[in-house]
């Protein structure tokens, strides 16, 4: 009587295998594993036919929870906390500002029972000599001076300047779907960047004042006659965010320069074209069709790429249709660009926040 049921479960864990895992994060849909049909009992009552395992059988709605998969409650919790200090912005990278208060950490030995003290930070000190600033602090024992690496941040001062948290490439996708939706309700800027086993998630936490989209809004502009066919709409990079990106990012000699632009979408911004098939593509529609031409925009670079003809960077700050919003940076003498299979990595140098306003490319006429 073992046997089939046995067959049954093996099925079941099979298929089991290839959904567990999403290539990234905006695939996981959450579909049910497809029931097995239950096959004819080999002894006793001959002619019944078996209802399969639970949970594969009935039309594969996956048992209780209808075939959606979730995270286990201690994961999400621990991811969440992350992105919460992050939002609060206490998370462990961040440095010490003053007014923040802040409690040590001893790493090392602790002659002065400093372990576990409170207290605001009244001033900072960077000195060559040291990896981390100095931080003086007001302790119940008195002021003293603590490197940053043994403070960690109980309450920041506000308003909070702009940091971010890059999560490792472990990350399942089940994972980085998680951290999205966390994101977009605690207020922070999240994206996914890489493909396959390169594939990582970097929260963004805006600087406060700023508010998490790149857009200012101005006065309504008219729309394009009908009769204009747009190709795509974007940010129209300003000269000076064109030249303070062309002197941050090294271009090889005789290398052909853009930073011209960074595309949110194919057509009109009142019409946008899905351009993959991410499950919150309407959503994001719908945000981009929102968007008006002439309004101003700031974009911040978090990301560089190089490739073998090409050199891009990926920026945040305006809604975009692209997977990977970018501003091309340079392609080499007589290539086209290609952004898709590039190599990102996250921006080391000093922040750089691009500015622009939001444009409309006509397609160009067909010739005569």
């Amino acid at each position: 009587m073992t046997g089939p049921v046995a067959n049954t479960a093996e099925q079941m864990a099979e298929a089991m295998d290839t959904v567990a895992a999403f290539p990234d994060a905006w695939d996981a849909k959450g579909k049910g594993v497809k029931g097995g049909k239950g096959k004819r009992q080999q002894h006793g009552d001959q002619g019944r036919k078996g209802k399969g395992g639970k949970g594969g059988g009935k039309g594969g709605k996956g048992g209780k929870n209808g075939g959606k998969e979730e995270l286990p409650t201690e994961r999400k919790d621990e991811l969440e906390a992350q992105l919460i200090a992050l939002s609060r912005g206490t998370e462990s990278s961040a440095t010490p500002r003053v007014g923040d208060l802040v409690e040590v950490k001893v790493l090392g030995s602790d002659p002065q029972e400093l372990q576990g003290q409170m207290g605001p930070v009244l001033g900072i000190a960077s000195l060559p000599s040291l990896a981390t600033p100095a931080i003086t602090v007001r302790l119940p024992s008195g002021e003293t001076s603590v490197s940053a690496s043994e403070l960690r941040i109980v309450e920041a001062q506000r308003p909070l300047p702009e940091g971010s948290l890059s999560f490792p490439k472990s990350l399942t996708g089940m994972e980085r779907k998680f951290v999205h939706s966390v994101c977009e309700r605690l207020g922070l800027i999240s994206q996914s960047f890489g493909k396959g086993d390169d594939r990582y998630i970097t929260a963004f936490r805006p600087a406060e004042g700023s508010g998490s989209s790149g857009c200012e809004p101005s006065a309504p502009s008219p729309c394009s006659p009908s009769t204009t066919v747009i190709d795509v709409s974007g940010v129209k990079l300003d000269d000076e965010s064109k030249r303070a990106l062309l002197d941050a990012v090294v271009v090889p000699e005789g290398w052909v320069s853009s930073a011209e632009r960074m595309v949110v979408c194919h057509g009109s911004f009142q019409k946008p074209k899905q351009m993959d098939h991410r499950s919150v593509v309407p959503d994001l529609l719908n945000e981009i069709a929102t968007l008006r031409p002439g309004s101003t925009a700031s974009l911040r670079v978090v990301t560089v790429a190089r490739g073998e003809n090409t050199i891009a960077v990926g920026v945040l700050g305006v809604p975009s249709a692209d997977r990977n919003p970018h501003v091309l940076v340079a392609t080499s003498p007589g290539a086209h660009a290609v952004v898709k299979d590039l190599h990102w990595k996250p921006w080391q140098k000093d922040a750089l926040v691009l500015t622009g306003h939001l444009t409309e490319w006509p397609r160009d006429p067909p010739a005569a």
